[in-house]
């Protein structure tokens, strides 16, 4: 069952504050979701309330691949880490993922759970209920050969994400996330909060029309308290019907994400640049 904890718009992460309100004395643990390749900065903050309440902390480093916290990568912050190689990810397989832990009960019974529960592969004796997530040999091969050049796709990204920040800033009606120096971002994507005086869909619209740029999908236009699976399943949601998450609802509602890809050209980040600038003017 799970406690939704709301967020903060500069970081995309947990609130620490909303964090110590939530906690009761059923709560397990706490899952730091690492938004855009995004580590938060309150990350010793949020350590320390799970320290001081028994609590474990994992991390969903779905976007993080290769980003960093003081020079300790994502996957090896808490307990344990989940990564996606889903097709639009840093680094990508077609489909899969991987775990991360340097907990040995977890990492043998992780090995059980992904072969039906089995506890050695070789005899159909099962002792847990688990499932078939096996990797294919033909994933692993993709994400093999992606691992030989990973320094390189993070570096292409982080230009790119560079090239962004030095000409988008102090652009009006957009802002744009600021990243610590102690952190380094992997930027799964580039995110810039639009103005509340334009409506998202139009201004995806009118850049699609006049300038044939399509925006990448938002991370997250629908924020996961208000999913119809939890209106479905309320008893999975032990948050008061009632509340609010106004950080939330801020980076659902404001947020876009503009192309970012190894083999973006010089002239075509010009031209999405340009073309964005346009449509800001053309909707003032």
């Amino acid at each position: 069952k799970v406690i939704f904890v709301d967020v903060m718009p500069e970081n995309l992460s947990i609130d620490p504050d909303d964090l110590r309100r939530k906690i009761t004395n059923d709560t397990a643990g706490v899952i730091l979701v690492h938004i855009g390749g995004i580590i938060s900065p309150q990350l010793q903050e949020i350590e320390k309330i799970c320290k001081e309440n028994g609590l474990f902390l994992i991390e969903d480093a779905a976007h993080a691949h290769g980003s960093t916290i003081n020079g300790k990568k994502a996957g090896t912050l808490g307990l344990c880490g989940s990564f996606s190689f889903y097709p639009t990810k840093v680094l990508n397989t077609a489909e899969g993922g991987m775990i991360t832990t340097d907990d040995k009960t977890i990492f043998e019974k992780s090995l059980i759970f992904r072969e039906h529960g089995k506890k050695d592969h070789n005899f159909n004796i099962h002792t847990e209920l688990g499932y078939n997530w096996r990797f294919s040999e033909l994933h692993a091969v993709l994400g093999l050969q992606q691992m030989k050049i990973v320094n390189d796709i993070i570096l292409k990204r982080q230009k790119l994400a560079k090239f962004y920040d030095d000409q988008l800033n102090q652009t009006s009606g957009i802002t744009l996330i600021t990243i610590p120096k102690h952190i380094e971002c992997s930027y799964y994507k580039y995110i810039v909060y639009l103005d509340k005086r334009y409506d998202r869909h139009v201004f995806k619209n009118q850049l699609k029309k006049e300038f044939n740029i399509s925006l990448p999908g938002e991370v997250y236009a629908e924020a996961c308290h208000t999913q119809p699976v939890f209106k479905k399943y309320p008893e999975l949601v032990l948050n008061n019907t009632d509340e609010h998450f106004p950080g939330a609802k801020f980076v659902s509602d404001r947020q876009i994400c503009l192309p970012l890809y190894p083999s973006l050209t010089d002239d075509e980040l010009i031209y999405v640049v340009d073309s964005l600038k346009s449509v800001l003017e053309s909707l003032n």
